[in-house]
């Protein structure tokens, strides 16, 4: 493939992070309607563009400043508006979900703030850590809607005790220390970028 060459697919991996935001009320509209199934294949596609839109960018040299951009803004979108969702089904733990809620909130901030306010240009350069966090928000949300699915198939499942439960209590407990890590290093680089001390979130 001649890279040097401009593409329509160059576009590509943008699109799958629209496709991420367009499913959220997809979603969200599936559960309420106690559509478990679908709302986890819907949940399960909205994951897969996630792993593809950046592996396509890598892979094909499909890079742009608005794909940097979008595809971290359409990961906490796509989080933040459905980990409150499963929080009030229950099988999230609350301390993780105020967590996730209050990093995603806070991080999206930078975008009003640092663009439309202060008009101050930065950078994104994650690390693993920040990486693994959004990985493991994404795994307690799809571990929740399996959940759902189980309840839909089985009534006499019960979620309270269940090895399910176990799973998602224990993932969510390192999901608390990453989101715990991640505040306390973004927070004060946040703040530096403000000031104009420092230009790159890590």
């Amino acid at each position: 493939m001649d890279r040097s060459q401009p593409s329509v697919f160059r576009y590509i991996p943008n699109c799958l992070s629209v496709l991420r935001i367009l499913l959220i009320p997809v979603v969200i509209w599936l559960v309420l309607d106690n559509k478990a199934v679908p709302a986890l294949i819907a949940f399960a596609i909205g994951a897969l563009t996630d792993f593809l839109d950046g592996q396509l960018a890598r892979r094909c040299g499909w890079h742009s400043h608005v794909g940097a951009l979008m595809d971290p803004v359409a990961d906490k979108l796509f989080v933040l508006c459905l980990m409150p969702l499963m929080w009030n089904f229950g099988p999230v733990v609350a301390v993780f979900a105020v967590l996730v809620i209050v990093r995603y909130a806070i991080q999206l901030t930078v975008f009003p703030v640092l663009m439309g306010w202060l008009k101050r240009p930065f950078k994104v350069a994650p690390r693993f850590l920040p990486k693994l966090a959004t990985a493991v928000a994404f795994l307690v949300l799809g571990l929740g809607l399996l959940q759902n699915v189980l309840l839909e198939i089985s009534p006499d499942y019960y979620f309270s005790g269940s090895p399910l439960a176990k799973t998602i209590g224990a993932i969510s407990l390192l999901g608390s220390l990453l989101e715990i890590y991640v505040l306390v290093t973004f927070v004060p680089r946040y703040w530096q970028i403000i000031r104009g001390k420092h230009d790159t979130f890590e």
